[in-house]
């Protein structure tokens, strides 16, 4: 169990928990409670701050090039709160919401430098050219997460709405969702079930 909740921490830091950035005092902190304590606890936090890099998105329903491509730097302001919870048998679960204005910053890969990727998918870099465009809106977004000694499940659900500079649109939705069912080894191996999408 010990191992199955090491792997699992990992997935959440690499996850929606990615909302734990250093960047500011105010952006989600990494909670002890399935970090630091893999005994029975419970633990909260509040953050209004969001200020994180995210990876290309790779792949989406009528998406501009540059929401499939880029890099995007995500700063905004607004509510979050995460909770993580273990009982008394090794059960795990957690979620993270965050909603607010947000201003989403797309840099090519060629026009950024990733200096850090570190071992729970954050990401730290600087821009080295112009961003492709500069989008302002409102961002929902929520994570869950939940293991248990027969199955495991993880979600990630997010919704943009914003105007660039020019005063273009852009929404973007997106859901990701994987399940292991009993049988599997949750978090360690390939899910029986999983769907990624995304649309603009």
């Amino acid at each position: 169990m010990k191992a199955r909740l090491a792997a699992l921490t990992a997935l959440i830091l690499a996850t929606g928990a990615a909302l734990a950035t250093p960047a500011s005092a105010d952006t989600a902190p990494v909670l002890a409670c399935g970090s630091t304590i893999t005994t029975s606890c419970s633990q909260t936090a509040h953050f209004s701050d969001l200020n994180e890099w995210q990876t290309p998105l790779g792949a989406g329903t009528g998406c501009p090039s540059y929401v499939i491509a880029d890099y995007v730097l995500m700063v905004g302001s607004g509510n979050g709160v995460e909770h993580n919870n273990i009982n008394k048998a090794g059960d795990f679960w957690a979620t993270n919401t965050f909603t607010g204005d947000v201003t989403l910053s797309f840099y090519d890969p060629a026009n950024v430098d990733v200096t850090v990727v570190d071992d729970q998918g954050d990401i730290t870099a600087t821009p080295t050219g112009p961003a492709d465009n500069v989008v302002a809106g409102h961002l929902t977004q929520w994570f869950g997460v939940s293991d248990n000694k027969q199955n495991g499940q993880f979600g990630f659900t997010f919704s943009f709405n914003g105007t660039d500079q020019s005063g273009a649109a852009l929404a973007i939705h997106g859901n990701s969702h994987a399940n292991w069912t009993p049988g599997s080894e949750a978090f360690a191996g390939p899910p029986h079930h999983s769907i990624n999408t995304a649309s603009c």
